[in-house]
């Protein structure tokens, strides 16, 4: 089912349309939410408020892109999460979250699977990707996120951002070129 009969039933009533938004997305804006954040517990929060927010001003929902929409919500909470902690003195978290899995947003990452070498080298990567990307300044952070965990357009991540599509790709190219020296650094 489209997003855009989602949309369509939900507008009728049919509460199961809204789950299934719920279903489909959640995952994605968690993921967006923890690498902005580096918080879990505050992810999944937002996430949650995301999903709140969406269905409190539904009727003025307008957006094509329904995926787009959410992460534009999920920005701007992000951005008053941080907001509060600067106003209450608290300094941004930038270690990494623990891992979570491919699958459940919840589902953490262990090296006792059944293909545990290969596991364990895909989190120590993840691991290392989410600490280099932590250091990035947070607009260039969220290019990076939404370009390659997202895989949205660059069209598409001037829309989420707010921004014209020419500073999206001036903020990936020099996210490219810091993540290149981070990594380089950390290789030394």
């Amino acid at each position: 089912m489209t997003d855009r009969e989602l949309i369509r039933r939900v507008y009728a009533g049919d509460k199961d349309a809204l789950n299934r938004i719920a279903d489909r997305y959640y995952d994605d804006i968690y993921r967006f939410c923890l690498y902005l954040t580096g918080d879990g517990e505050e992810s999944r929060d937002i996430t949650q408020e995301v999903f709140l927010r969406f269905i409190k001003y539904m009727d003025s929902y307008t957006h094509r892109n329904l995926k787009g929409y959410l992460l534009i919500i999920a920005r701007n909470l992000c951005r008053d999460y941080f907001g509060r902690k600067e106003k209450e003195g608290y300094l941004c978290r930038t270690d990494p979250e623990p891992l979570r899995g491919s699958g459940d947003a919840g589902e953490e990452i262990s090296g006792n699977s059944d293909s545990g070498d290969s596991e364990l080298a895909h989190a120590e990567l993840r691991y290392l990707l989410h600490g280099i990307l932590s250091r990035l300044p947070e607009e260039q952070r969220e290019v990076i996120v939404l370009r390659f965990g997202e895989e949205l357009k660059f069209k598409e991540i001037a829309k989420v951002v707010g921004c014209s599509q020419s500073t999206v790709k001036s903020r990936y190219r020099l996210a490219i070129a810091r993540l290149r020296k981070e990594m380089s650094e950390d290789e030394d």
